[in-house]
């Protein structure tokens, strides 16, 4: 069948104005409309009575479930730094946390322990214990945790099947969570999942909740690529996290590392710190840096305590004058315990004086003291210890190390805090190490002086404090040392002025600010989903768009042209320039001449190869991605990019010279475009496979070389990768190129077709088209219309547009019965039943089912009146893509023959006075 389909009914008869049946439809029509705003005012209605709710997924429930004497299950809340970052927001949102409760437990007793945890507002997770050992102590913390903290698994054959065995309970795990979330979700409910362990949680939602609203904040690091590429499941965890609208990371290095992994194992494009993941059956994502941070008050107000007031007296009688240096830290080889003693050592055998004259005193939780690794290095820290105590010990002040195995209640913590004078971190990795942020608050107001943070460079806090602190790299143990000597001989003002910007920072950035900003973030990467996510368009409805076509005075085609050849004949090089089919040539010709008509050619390519193609053509030229533009018969070129937008551009565009020569050089079949205001690095003539491996090697030496800070933004094109200023963003060229075009005309366009082939990062000149002549603009003339009493409440909608124009046809138009299609005009069949067919067929039935659609013309004038009004004053605005694909555009064309077709078509749809030959 043709693409256009039929949609012009047999010619109505005249009806009855009393007719029952038209009365019947008029009511249908009314009922529906009320029904539609009755929805509306329940959905508002539900929304404004109810908090915005979160839903916390977390591996651990704030409490553990306990059991009782008497067999009855309770839950005991659990310490954890999570329970009360999140405590602020509380007052602004309904949460729901959901979690492992921490044990294994009994079926008989789920229904019982969900009513007690509801009351908490908490949902359990119940995992089999096979499943938690493999999920938690196996693959999040014996596979993942390690990797994470840059430390390689030993590879034999027992290691790898257990590691399998692991990776099968922890995505069962993650789908256990998914479960849980389902009982407790509500639409627009937000989803907030925290960290390694559940990071298979995004996708398997999204499958099952494709509109949910997904966060996922890591508080480990994130490895890079190098590290990261060699888990076997690299792709599945990849792809899962993509489907989240927003991903955060404590600090850039970490996000920089995840968008290295992206481009090295997806190839997918990426554009400042957002990823279109659209065609993995994800979104557009967001990454975001979101430092967490501590409620200062929480310690500062535990000063003022008697409790800690006697604590401190305690602990500064028991050492008297000597300066106390304080570790703490969990008992973890990540926390670089043997390394801090080492350096310590070697201060004292550098100046044995100190070791009367100061005490480290070091505080290791235990922690997983069942793992053979951690005993391991339990027993070497011991070994360190004792070395340390037998060679610098003096028998009257005794050993200058004091090590604690254990816990220690916060009051103890915050007396042991305020009486350091240096707090010693040396981390070989560390997502955050949130200890320096609560040394630095319980030294408000310390006298004499506060203390001295040493802070490792491999925790995530040194990009936080590194000016209020010392930073030290921990494997270098002389430079430990000789930063733990300035730090005890750091004289009083030194001291002050690093504490300052240190508590500057720690009240400013808090926990509470941690998490709203994180929600915010949250809440602006769902919007812009809303706004930007492509979707699978329907076929054009061709007859629609001539029709429509035929009846505006007044009309603007933007045609990105070089897409509108075939395959063959589009992929022009760099030195050749493309030849349009003659008859395609000529309808450009004819509608470039008709009065009424604006065509504007648009290319990413240079002005050079535009001018080419269509430089005999009544045509604006628009190349270089409308950076430049020409009208006909000019000959000078105008430029759309102000000046002052393009500064900073020459501070990265010889690197990236550089870095694009360089692959130039080593792929062959790819060139070099350098125009105006943007370079290209173009490989279509290049083997796929080794032009993909080339591209992805490509972004990484741009995003870690020329453009690490830069403003520039990385367009990743069909087998191109273009650098230009965000100044030169095609819509926003466009859009420029038509004010200047038509000025206060251009609310007198009454149609507008964009057709373009870009990257998903040029698909925004599809809303822009929109805006400017799309449903908003037609709501307003719409309420010009009502203020003058010529149409119902309800007129403006784009359903009641398509339902008139459906009536319109059915009786018959006012200008009367539009030219039939011309022969030839038609483009090729589709090869599945195209959108317009299955709207006729939709709307013949309507009529049938009536079982009188002879009766339908007079009862119906009024309606008509209307939407003809409305037609003549609204514009209809068409955006289009190539192929069945996600795109952003309206409509979709199966092929480039078909859209020479429709400009062929729209040719001869000229009114007789502008068809020009």
């Amino acid at each position: 069948m043709s693409l256009g389909g039929s949609f012009l009914l047999p010619p109505a008869r005249q009806l009855d104005k009393e007719s029952r049946w038209v009365q019947e439809h008029i009511k249908k029509i009314h009922d529906r409309r009320d029904l539609e705003k009755t929805f509306t005012a329940q959905h508002q209605q539900k929304h404004a009575q109810r908090r915005q709710k979160i839903l916390i997924v977390a591996n651990r429930l704030p409490s553990n479930a306990k059991t009782d004497s008497e067999g009855n299950m309770y839950f005991e809340p659990s310490s954890g730094g999570l329970v009360s970052c999140l405590s602020g927001i509380k007052s602004k949102f309904d949460m729901v946390w959901i979690g492992w409760p921490g044990s294994e437990i009994p079926e008989e007793n789920h229904a019982g322990l969900i009513a007690e945890a509801m009351k908490q507002n908490c949902y359990p997770v119940f995992l089999p214990l096979d499943i938690i050992n493999g999920y938690y102590n196996g693959f999040a913390n014996n596979v993942l945790w390690p990797m994470f903290h840059y430390i390689m698994p030993p590879f034999d054959k027992g290691v790898t099947e257990c590691s399998t065995a692991q990776w099968e309970a922890y995505r069962k795990a993650n789908e256990l969570f998914v479960e849980a979330i389902l009982q407790v979700y509500e639409d627009d409910d937000y989803v907030w999942v925290h960290d390694y362990h559940l990071m298979l949680v995004p996708k398997i939602l999204r499958e099952k909740k494709p509109e949910s609203n997904i966060g996922w904040f890591l508080h480990t690091p994130f490895p890079s690529a190098e590290i990261y590429r060699t888990l076997p499941w690299r792709q599945e965890i990849i792809e899962s996290l993509l489907h989240a609208n927003l991903l955060a990371f404590h600090v850039y290095d970490y996000l920089r590392h995840f968008l290295s992994c992206c481009v090295q194992l997806t190839s997918l494009e990426i554009s400042g710190h957002k990823v279109d993941a659209t065609s993995l059956g994800g979104c557009l994502v967001t990454c975001a840096t979101v430092p967490i941070g501590i409620t200062p008050e929480d310690f500062t107000s535990r000063l003022e305590t008697p409790e800690v007031q006697e604590q401190i007296q305690k602990i500064r009688q028991q050492y008297g004058d000597r300066k106390l240096i304080l570790g703490i830290d969990r008992l973890d080889y990540m926390k670089g315990i043997p390394h801090k003693l080492m350096a310590f050592d070697t201060l004292l055998e550098q100046h044995p004086e100190l070791s009367s004259q100061c005490v480290l005193v070091q505080l290791a939780v235990p922690s997983r003291r069942e793992v053979p690794e951690y005993q391991r290095l339990q027993r070497e820290v011991h070994e360190l210890v004792g070395q340390i105590a037998g060679r610098h010990s003096k028998l009257e002040v005794g050993s200058p190390v004091m090590y604690l195995d254990q816990s220690m209640t916060v009051n103890d913590l915050v007396a042991l805090y305020h009486v350091a004078d240096v707090v010693l971190i040396t981390s070989l990795r560390d997502g955050m190490n949130l200890v320096s942020y609560e040394f630095i608050a319980c030294h408000k107001g310390r006298v004499p002086h506060p203390g001295v943070l040493i802070l490792s460079e491999f925790a995530g806090a040194a990009q936080s404090l590194g000016a209020g602190s010392i930073r030290i790299n921990p494997w270098d143990l002389q430079d430990t040392a000789s930063s733990i000597y300035d730090a005890l001989t750091m004289n009083e003002e030194d001291r002050q002025t690093l504490h300052d910007y240190a508590y500057k920072y720690i009240t400013e950035h808090t926990a509470q600010k941690w998490a709203e900003t994180f929600l915010q973030c949250l809440q602006e990467a769902c919007s812009d989903l809303m706004e930007v996510t492509a979707d699978d368009p329907p076929l054009l409805p061709y007859e629609d768009l001539l029709q429509d076509w035929s009846d505006a005075p007044e009309r603007v085609i933007i045609l990105d042209l070089l897409e509108c050849l075939p395959d063959r004949k589009r992929k022009v090089s760099k030195n050749r320039s493309a030849d349009l089919p003659c008859d395609f040539r000529q309808s450009l010709q004819t509608l470039g001449r008709s009065p009424g008509t604006t065509v504007v050619v648009t290319t990413d390519r240079d002005r050079r190869v535009l001018e080419q193609v269509v430089g005999d053509l009544p045509v604006i030229s628009a190349p270089e991605d409308c950076c430049v533009s020409r009208r006909p018969g000019d000959s000078e070129w105008r430029c759309l990019v102000d000046e002052g937008d393009l500064a900073g551009r020459e501070e990265w565009l010889s690197g990236v010279k550089d870095i694009f020569n360089y692959f130039r050089e080593r792929t062959p079949g790819s060139y070099i475009e350098l125009q105006e205001y943007q370079i290209r690095w173009n490989w279509e003539s290049a083997q796929f496979d080794f032009g993909s491996a080339q591209a992805r090697d490509l972004l990484i030496h741009l995003w870690a070389g020329p453009l690490v800070n830069s403003e520039a933004e990385v367009v990743v094109g069909d087998r191109s990768i273009t650098v230009r200023p965000h100044a030169c963003a095609r819509s926003a060229c466009l859009e420029r190129l038509l004010h200047e075009e038509f000025g206060d005309e251009l609310e007198n366009v009454k149609f507008a077709l964009c057709f373009a082939v870009v990257s998903h990062r040029d698909e925004d000149v599809f809303e822009t088209l929109l805006e400017m002549f799309g449903p908003d603009r037609e709501v307003e003339f719409v309420e010009e219309l009502e203020s003058h009493g010529g149409a119902e409440d309800d007129t403006s909608s784009t359903s009641s547009a398509r339902s008139g124009r459906y009536l319109r046809r059915t009786l018959g138009t006012p200008r009367g019965t539009p030219p039939p299609i011309l022969a030839g005009e038609a483009p090729p069949d589709y090869d599945w039943i195209p959108t317009a067919q299955r709207e006729s067929e939709l709307r013949e039935n309507e009529v049938s089912s009536t079982g009188r659609p002879e009766e339908v013309r007079e009862e119906v004038k009024e309606e008509v009146a209307v939407v003809d009004e409305r037609s003549r004053v609204a514009c209809r605005c068409y955006t289009l893509s190539l192929g069945m694909k996600k795109t952003k555009a309206q409509h979709t064309l199966p092929s480039s023959y078909h859209l020479q077709n429709l400009i062929r078509a729209m040719a001869a749809r000229l009114p007789a006075e502008g068809a020009v030959t």
